[in-house]
């Protein structure tokens, strides 16, 4: 089988499409995987990381863009639009997986166009622009959220959930499986410990907003805190000097912290902490979702149809989560929220529980064998 995959940009969009990626080569090992994204994205740093080909297209985000950059970005719509028929017509393949986002948009309309077999991952609970076009010219759509399905009224969509690295959803597993036993089950339950342990983390790129205010909210908090709080804080590299230079001045008060710019082996840190503070990404909630992890959301304000708020939404409303603005008072919200959870360790439980509520799906090897059924299903309609 030649299976294309197309998209990327930012994290978010590229690792659960890795994500599928592995597990389709687990399960048939001849599989041919051809990749398009761009010069630019993440997804161009780490192709030396995996055994597929990849093809570059030239093409620019259209929604939130004012009127000329829209043109430009049409623009190159035609110009992508030659460069992917020239990739179909050498590779052949016989399906394309879409990451979601503007960069998968033109593979997907011409896989559509040329009868190839298709499909788009949709992370978010609310839909993207190109995704809801695609999903109106009949493009499968594999939705994260059952709520997705509302916004997306005429499409086959079918909920698969948001894959995540193999590695990352077998130590979710492996640490589900321990918690029967007594001793991890009441390390997770949090009630008996004085010491409590916050990872930060504002995604592969950081988030300045959230740093700062976290920053600020550690030099408010009193000494019996400090005295028993870990921190493990991944800033991004923009902001790891700044942070570093705070926590070599003052971290002298606070029993344990590392500060980093980015995280391979994450799920150690998810392990290792009883909270996470994070953005309301749709990979970062799988991720809490996973190793059933409470959270203080912050939605980045700017996300494209403010889809982080929905997000967040989704699981706050539940009591999976609490949900805090990015705005001026971000510091004194999380000084608060952290006062009231160092002090009532029934709060981490009650989050804990609600998330133990949420079943667990392989959702990587959902999508997968959906592609490898519809290829089963295509040779015998061919033997017909």
């Amino acid at each position: 089988m030649k299976l294309i995959i197309a998209g990327g940009g930012t994290g978010g969009h590229l690792f659960p499409g890795i994500a599928v990626y592995e597990k389709l080569k687990s399960i048939d090992k001849d599989i041919k995987v051809y990749f398009i994204g761009t010069q630019r994205g993440i997804e161009n740093k780490i192709k030396d990381d995996y055994d597929f080909e990849f093809f570059t297209i030239n093409v620019r985000g259209f929604s939130g863009k004012n009127f000329m950059n829209k043109l430009r970005a049409l623009k190159a719509l035609f110009g992508a639009a030659k460069d992917v028929s020239a990739i179909f017509r050498g590779t052949k393949p016989d399906y394309v997986l879409g990451l979601g986002g503007y960069i998968s948009f033109m593979p997907l309309f011409i896989a559509r166009l040329s009868g190839i077999r298709s499909g788009v991952m949709e992370q978010n609970a609310l839909p993207g622009l190109s995704n809801k076009i695609l999903a109106f010219l009949g493009t499968t759509v594999f939705a994260s959220f059952e709520e997705t399905k509302k916004y997306l009224p005429v499409s086959g969509a079918i909920v698969t959930g948001n894959p995540v690295r193999e590695k990352i959803f077998k130590s979710a597993l492996a640490l589900s499986e321990s918690a029967e036993s007594a001793e991890s089950a009441e390390k997770l339950e949090f009630l008996n410990k004085k010491d409590l342990s916050i990872f930060i983390s504002g995604g592969s790129q950081g988030a300045s907003s959230l740093n700062n205010a976290v920053v600020s909210m550690l030099k408010s908090l009193d000494g019996e805190i400090l005295r028993n709080l870990s921190i493990y804080h991944q800033t991004g590299e923009r902001d790891l000097d700044a942070a570093r230079s705070f926590y070599e001045s003052e971290g002298g008060k606070i029993k344990k912290y590392e500060v980093f710019p980015f995280a391979d082996n994450i799920e150690n840190y998810y392990f290792n902490s009883d909270i996470v503070i994070s953005r309301a990404g749709a990979g970062t909630l799988s991720e809490l979702i996973l190793f059933r992890k409470p959270a203080i959301l912050v939605p980045y304000p700017f996300a494209a149809k403010n889809h982080q708020e929905e997000n967040a939404s989704l699981f706050s409303k539940k009591g999976c989560f609490y949900k805090l603005k990015d705005d001026k008072e971000l510091s004194k919200e999380l000084l608060q929220t952290v006062n009231e959870i160092f002090y009532n360790r029934r709060l981490l439980k009650y989050m804990s529980d609600s998330l133990k509520t949420i079943n667990i799906e392989d959702s990587a090897l959902n999508i997968a064998s959906i592609i490898l059924s519809e290829k089963i299903n295509t040779k015998n309609k061919d033997k017909k």
